[in-house]
């Protein structure tokens, strides 16, 4: 795979898995969560972007399979709607 693939698959897949364990910290605590779970929500949104970046650059590269290339995109595409749906819902 192109090495844009295998970053934005990183950074899509540590965004999700930021993003939920934030959601899971905060149901634990109940609410009562620090400033960092905002940071940490940051990081993973500039994740997710950048992850999309590097997943819509990968495909004007020609090697490298496409279905790997369009998961990236994808799992970005999630990351990000789900930073959104935590937003509208807070």
């Amino acid at each position: 795979m192109v090495p844009d693939t295998w970053i934005s698959f990183l950074f899509a897949v540590a965004s999700i898995a930021f993003t939920v364990g934030c959601l899971i910290y905060s149901t634990i605590k109940g609410g009562r969560i620090s400033d960092r779970v905002g940071i940490l929500l940051l990081m993973s949104l500039v994740m997710a972007v950048t992850g999309l970046g590097f997943g819509i650059h990968s495909f004007r590269l020609v090697e490298g399979d496409n279905n790997a290339k369009r998961m990236t995109v994808i799992l970005s595409i999630v990351a990000l709607v789900l930073l959104a749906v935590l937003f509208i819902l807070r």
